[in-house]
């Protein structure tokens, strides 16, 4: 049995928050930054969805073949928030940007 991603960016940004641990309520509210995590969430949500729906074309536009799957979703969502909570002071956009897109 296998689980297909939904159709369409937005029903795929849909599913992308209720997957675990995002759809926990109390993770989710557990971030001591609650402005800059939503923003940096959606974000990250959003380049999961932009990369499912994108798997669809084929190699159209895409030299190498990029996976960004549903258990990379869940430890990049557990990775920003970790940051977030530990540099009270800046958010370290280079640490987040290897750790995600690289």
């Amino acid at each position: 049995m296998t689980n297909e991603p939904p159709k369409g960016l937005r029903s795929n940004l849909l599913g992308s928050y209720n997957v675990y641990p995002i759809q926990n309520l109390e993770f989710f509210d557990g971030c001591k930054k609650p402005k800059e995590w939503r923003k940096l969430l959606f974000g990250l949500c959003f380049f999961h969805a932009v990369i499912q729906e994108r798997r669809k074309f084929g190699p159209l536009g895409w030299n190498i073949p990029y996976e960004f799957n549903e258990s990379d979703l869940r430890i990049s969502v557990r990775q920003l928030q970790m940051f977030l909570n530990e540099y009270p002071d800046k958010i370290p956009f280079d640490a987040l940007k290897y750790l995600t897109g690289e």
